[in-house]
Order: C-alpha cells, then structure tokens, then sequence
C-alpha cells in the first residue's frame, strides 16, 4: 500500500492484478471429508478486492495468505467448498476499482464480492463537498457490482486503524500522523454512503468491521497486520458471511477496544450493530 508522498514506498508497490484480472486460490481443506455432506455444493467463489491489506503485504506466499487463510481454514472448517479470486494492488484507492469491477465480474462470476478499499483515499484533507463525491464513488461500486448479477452478494468494509506512528525498527517510512484520522473520516464516509441505500436489500448484508482490530496486530511501521492480524481479519469476515450462509460461527468481540482515533467517539456504533439495510 503506498502512502502518499512517501516515495521509497511508491517503487514497493506490489501489483497482484493478473492480466486475466484476478489470481484465483482455492481454500485449503482443513475438514474432513466424511464431515461434510457428499455431494459438495460447488464451490462459492470469493472476490476479494483491495489495496496492499488485502494483498496480504508483510506475509510470504500473500497472493493466498493475508486475511484469506483464516477466512478459508474457517469456511473448509463449516464444509463451504470456496476459490478466492485476488484483486488487490498496493497503493491503490476505491477509486482505481470504479472502472475494473465490471470486468473483474464478467471475468470471474463470483458469488461474493468482499471490497476492503480506502487507506489509501487521503480523507483529512477533503472538503464536505468532496467527501460527498466520495460517498457517491463507493456507493458506485456496489451499483457496479450488483447490477452485474441478481444472484451476487456484495460485502463493504470499514477499515483498520493505523497507528499513526512506528516502533524501532521500522525502516519504511517515518511518523505517518495523518493516517488515523483520515480512516476515521473515510470510516464515517463509507457507512454514510451505504446506509441510505435500500433497494439492494440483503444482497449487502453488512459491513465487515476491521475497526476493533488494536495496535497490537500491526506490523512495526504501523499500517499493515501482522500473520496474528489477518487472521483476526479473517474472523470478523468470516462471522460475516457465516451469517449470510447459514452456517454456525463465534461472534468476534466487537468494540473488544471501541478504538476509534482519540478513542471512543460520540455516537460510534459497535460492529455488531452496523446492519446496512
């Protein structure tokens, strides 16, 4: 994931994005087979679509690793048979996806769509007019993505919070004071321009909440999560859509920090109540 302005990560910048536009990895069985129902349904394909974070930046092997080894090992364990396509590139915004999705959706055909965008999208220092912009350019995503397929179901995500500083030994980037509350607003953003939607109905059941994800997960420079933080990634999505598959799941501990930058702010709503519609 790039930050802006930070030009020795601009040239470490990785580009996930195949020319095919996606990489597709199957889940990794952990179930036994004699505990799942035989026949199998036919795999559930997986769109994940995002900047470094969901590329798994920080993780050997992280075209299939970052927050999908959890989410897989967690689907193999409740017998849903699952191929991740990987859309991620570092440094990107949600804007770069507005004019990609639609392949990307022809191309793979997938049956859930996770879109984890919006570190990278500068919000500290917008105006209330393009903040407002910004909220109409998310809401375009899953236009695009719904409108492609009445079948699909489609997943936004608030983001974790970076943390704004660098333990010793960090040799990336310095100080980035910014980033905290520029997720916060592209938080609040976010929420705002799917909340006022409707007409999708269950087809976006809820935001997946990556907001209660603490400090302790993030890797030295303070941006990406360590292997302990995708894994809680990992579990907050899958206690998403376990909701949505019928499947049994443990409720993550949501607000188990409340962190918000500063902390606790007036009127934040912990994740287990951020039902879309």
């Amino acid at each position: 994931m790039k930050l802006f302005g930070l030009s020795r990560l601009a040239s470490m910048a990785v580009l996930l994005l195949l020319v095919s536009g996606g990489a597709s990895y199957p889940g990794t069985a952990t179930a036994s087979a004699s505990m799942c129902d035989a026949p199998a349904p036919a795999p559930k394909v997986i769109l994940t679509v995002g900047d470094s974070i969901t590329e798994g930046a920080t993780m050997a092997g992280s075209a299939s690793d970052g927050y999908r080894a959890e989410l897989g090992r967690l689907l193999d364990e409740a017998c849903i048979p699952h191929t991740f396509v990987v859309a991620a590139v570092g440094g990107t915004t949600c804007g770069y996806w507005s004019s990609r999705l639609a392949g990307l959706m022809a191309t793979h055909h997938p049956d859930i769509v996770l879109i984890a965008c919006g570190t990278n999208d500068r919000m500290d220092t917008k105006t209330s007019a393009q903040i407002a912009a910004y909220e109409g350019l998310y809401r375009s995503l899953f236009d695009t993505v719904l409108d492609s397929d009445p079948n699909v179901i489609a997943y936004p995500a608030f983001v974790q919070y970076s943390a704004g500083s660098v333990a010793t030994g960090c040799t990336a980037h310095g100080p980035i004071t910014w980033l905290p509350a520029s997720e916060a607003i592209g938080n609040d953003a976010r929420y705002r321009a799917m909340v006022v939607i409707d007409e999708w109905g269950d087809r976006v059941p809820e935001f997946i909440d990556y907001q209660s994800i603490p400090e302790s997960y993030l890797d030295p420079c303070g941006v990406h999560p360590t292997a302990g933080g995708y894994d809680a990634m990992g579990w907050f999505a899958f206690y998403r859509l376990a909701q949505k598959l019928g499947v049994a799941s443990t409720r993550p501990p949501c607000g188990m920090v409340g962190r918000r930058p500063g902390g606790q702010v007036p009127n934040w709503i912990p994740c287990e109540h951020m039902a879309v519609n």
